[in-house]
């Protein structure tokens, strides 16, 4: 999904608790800026997520939909997928001058050692 930075911002405040809707003026606008939000973003954004089905409105409130939830968390899931391989990438550029540190961190992001193991033996090989 192509959302902004803003956008995903918006939505994983509205996991975090639902926002006044940002029709209702001064109020709602600066709710958004106490949470870190573009007040001057927040209107156009709620009514894009709203648009696109990942929020609604429910009274007065602008609540996360169920579809806009599954889509935070997958991105936050794909986030963490990138970092973890990041580390394995970075654990493998210096596995010549480290090979049992590099050994332990590509076990540890593959889930075969755990961390309590991978502190107590460093130097583990197989």
């Amino acid at each position: 999904m192509d959302l902004t930075a803003a956008q995903w911002q918006l939505l994983g405040e509205l996991v975090s608790a639902p926002m006044t809707d940002p029709s209702h003026g001064a109020d709602s606008t600066a709710t958004a800026a106490a949470r870190g939000l573009d007040p001057q973003l927040f209107p156009a954004d709620s009514a894009l997520l709203t648009w696109m089905k990942l929020a609604e409105l429910s009274g007065d409130l602008l609540v996360v939909t169920d579809l806009g939830v599954a889509l935070h968390y997958r991105r936050l899931q794909e986030l963490l997928e990138l970092r973890l391989s990041e580390v394995a990438r970075f654990a493998a550029a210096h596995e010549p001058s480290a090979p049992w540190f590099a050994r332990n961190v590509r076990l540890l992001a593959e889930g075969s050692l755990s961390f309590a193991d991978a502190m107590r033996e460093p130097r583990r090989t197989a």
